[in-house]
């Protein structure tokens, strides 16, 4: 399954939203959140690959499960 994340402008209470061509599905479920938060930044290209290259060069053994983390925090 893929699911496709839109931004759209909400005009006279409407959506419109525009589906890739490959979208063949005769019915789609639409989940709809207002977006209240205005979350602007980047990430550059060199942070990205540093981060990249620090996830390839990690032990697993240093890496916690989310059961875990979910267990000890939530």
């Amino acid at each position: 399954m893929n699911a496709i994340r839109q931004i759209v402008e909400v005009k006279n209470h409407k959506l419109d939203i525009q589906l890739p061509e490959n979208f063949d599905a005769e019915y789609a479920e639409v989940i709809i959140f207002p977006k209240v938060e205005n979350i602007d930044f980047e990430i550059s290209e060199e942070e990205k690959d540093l981060m990249r290259e620090r996830v390839k060069n990690s032990k697993p053994e240093n890496f916690q499960s989310w059961r875990e983390i979910r267990e000890k925090y939530l």
